[in-house]
């Protein structure tokens, strides 16, 4: 997948340059027609350029001088621009990333890839894996203020600390991986908590650190698992052996007789075997998920030893309570 994602962004980057190229063709020619004046002296550092590199190549010229003639065009260029109520740039080529020039590369001697194939690649990841696109669930725009300062019953914590404890907890999780022990990881609470949102966070952490994470919700595993058992097509497998697999909303899922209950123990047992790390988020609690999945499941998920079950307490944020 990797390769692919990296194809589709040099082909992006293609795009990109073909676009930009455009715009500042349309934008010479419509100065170049609108304003004689500016049309001249781009001809004159035309000329300048190209007759200046005639005469070195034909040893009757040397470039010493090159650079400051084209900057005294180029200043009376930016001049005209303005006075013309038009941005001094305006015919300055266009690029989406300046650093490398939409070219994908920096660097003169040594090239490296720039940060924007980066930032586009994990865009394009993003996607691929089941995150939003628009990347904002992340640690750094958690907001704990929208928990409120009234204590936990039954705890000397407010609901804002605690809340602000699970978030530092799952960062830590995602910084560490993998020396993070326990490997599996239960988010669990009620509605409107954050759930998802640190799965998000957590995912998109790992994401930074090139570690290959795949996020589903349940009704996706519940689906993969029935076609798994129905027409043997593997996809469970595929599940079983993500390097780092997020299930969002265990629980949601309906329970399919000889399916869910049994594809859920294969694929907590196997990735527990395999030593593959898994985060579920659920509404369910420890006791409702043993009620739901058999002591089997339960056993595996609320041991502390591979599965540290973490609960969110507190009221739905949704609510408008700030």
């Amino acid at each position: 997948m990797r390769e692919d994602l990296l194809k589709a962004v040099e082909n992006e980057l293609q795009e990109v340059q073909r676009r930009n190229e455009e715009i500042s063709l349309r934008r010479r020619a419509e100065v170049s027609e609108r304003y004689p004046e500016i049309r001249t002296l781009l001809a004159e550092r035309e000329s300048l350029i190209h007759g200046t590199i005639r005469g070195i190549l034909q040893g009757k010229a040397t470039p010493e001088q090159l650079p400051e003639k084209i900057e005294d065009i180029s200043a009376g260029i930016r001049e005209a621009l303005q006075r013309h109520g038009l941005p001094a740039d305006y015919l300055a080529p266009v690029y989406d990333c300046p650093e490398c020039q939409d070219t994908g590369y920096v660097g003169q001697i040594v090239r490296e890839r720039c940060g924007c194939v980066k930032r586009r690649y994990q865009a394009r990841l993003r996607t691929a894996i089941g995150l939003p696109e628009n990347g904002r669930e992340t640690f750094e725009a958690y907001d704990e203020t929208l928990f409120s300062e009234e204590p936990l019953p039954g705890s000397r914590l407010t609901e804002r600390q605690a809340m602000e404890r699970v978030r530092n907890y799952c960062e830590k999780w995602a910084e560490n991986y993998p020396a993070q022990q326990p490997r599996d990881l239960v988010l669990s609470g009620k509605s409107g908590l954050g759930k998802t949102f640190l799965l998000h966070a957590m995912a998109a952490r790992l994401i930074m650190k090139d570690v290959q994470v795949l996020v589903i919700s349940a009704y996706s595993f519940l689906e993969t698992a029935r076609r798994s058992w129905f027409e043997q097509d593997g996809g469970l497998e595929d599940l079983i052996d993500a390097e780092v697999l997020m299930l969002d909303d265990l629980g949601s899922e309906p329970l399919m007789q000889n399916i869910t209950i049994e594809q859920l123990f294969n694929l907590v047992n196997e990735r527990q075997r395999r030593n593959r790390a898994t985060v579920f988020s659920t509404n369910l609690t420890e006791e409702d998920i043993r009620n739901r999945y058999t002591e089997r499941i339960a056993s595996r998920l609320t041991d502390g030893q591979n599965c540290l079950f973490l609960p969110l307490r507190g009221r739905d944020i949704r609510n408008g309570r700030k």
